[in-house]
């Protein structure tokens, strides 16, 4: 799936050009906080004249919604490359939360977060490295990206972590040039869409509950003409005496 070592880029300091935030923290009906955040692949095909095995030049990132800085909250984004590449295990501990690599494949990158004073066991999403537009011929000019937006959701967050959520209010300044790269495809976020998918989501959730409930009441009806049945047929039942 690799080359093997990947490119090594320098962080060098540029102004983010994100546009402005929502209010934080944000909090939702049932007293929850969530952080809104994407995370995603972005893919630069290489030309025709790239080696076999370095096609394309690749990112997967975890970032803020509007590309705020999480440095406050995560403590350190885990990204679980294919075992093909060097050091497939990359460990980045300072934002961005970026990983660039040379390659040629697509592979499913699990992604762990872990949160300064929150939950132990962090957070894990799984997300698929594309390298091929759905349709036409690759392009130098037009990237692929793959992204999704998402939200943190902490139950009842202790104090320190509202603080450290409360301190991600403001744009990242140091993305350095990999990621001055990769930032004008970002995808903004777009609460309208966001909410018609959640939505949508919480229709087919309702509907497979109402499926289940009309199962359910099936199975009491089959259960309970069997045990009417069983009633009718308890008379004609003659028990022989012991012995007989």
């Amino acid at each position: 799936m690799s080359e093997g070592n990947g490119p090594t880029e320098g962080q060098d300091k540029v102004q983010s050009s994100a546009p402005p935030n929502a209010v934080w923290p944000l909090r939702d009906k049932e007293g929850n906080v969530t952080v809104p955040f994407a995370y995603g692949t972005i893919a630069f095909w290489q030309g025709k004249r790239a080696q076999e095995y370095q096609t394309h030049k690749w990112h997967v990132y975890v970032r803020g919604a509007n590309n705020e800085d999480l440095t406050p909250l995560i403590e350190r984004v885990i990204f679980q490359l294919h075992p093909s590449f060097n050091n497939p295990t990359r460990v980045i501990d300072t934002a961005p939360f970026h990983v660039c690599e040379l390659g040629w494949g697509e592979f499913e990158i699990t992604i762990r977060i872990f949160f300064h004073d929150g939950p132990e066991q962090g957070l894990e999403i799984k997300h698929m490295l594309k390298l091929f537009p759905r349709v036409g011929e690759p392009s130098q000019k037009k990237p692929v990206v793959s992204e999704r937006h998402d939200e943190f959701v902490f139950n009842a967050p202790n104090e320190g972590l509202l603080q450290r959520i409360g301190m991600c209010n403001t744009r990242m300044p140091n993305g350095g040039p990999a990621w001055a790269t990769i930032e004008p495809f970002f995808s903004p976020l777009n609460e309208h869409e966001e909410l018609l998918r959640i939505q949508a989501a919480q229709r087919r959730v309702q509907a497979e509950i109402t499926l289940v409930k009309e199962e359910l009441e099936n199975e009491e009806q089959i259960l309970s003409f069997l045990q009417d049945e069983v009633k009718k047929l308890e008379p004609s039942i003659v028990k022989k005496p012991p012995g007989t």
